[in-house]
């Protein structure tokens, strides 16, 4: 059964009440997948990104990052 890992993207604005997934990125498992993930955050500016574990048709959040750096600033 194929395996990888899925990295999602996500925009977030809690002032206008956006939680919008952006890009999906595959990662193979042999990467470092902090590093990858922290570059596909860097990429897009988005403040979470979702990292799934993919084993055929099933995919399993396994972990959500975020990054202050890249938070809306709209409020401030």
């Amino acid at each position: 059964m194929l395996s990888y890992y899925l990295a999602v993207t996500v925009d977030v604005c809690e002032h206008n009440k956006l939680y919008e997934h952006m890009n999906e990125y595959q990662i193979k498992d042999s990467v470092n997948l902090d590093g990858e993930v922290a570059k596909y955050a860097k990429q897009d500016i988005a403040p979470i990104v979702e990292l799934y574990e993919c084993v055929g048709a099933k995919k399993k959040l396994i972990k959500k990052y975020q990054f202050k750096e890249y938070e809306c600033k709209c409020n401030s």
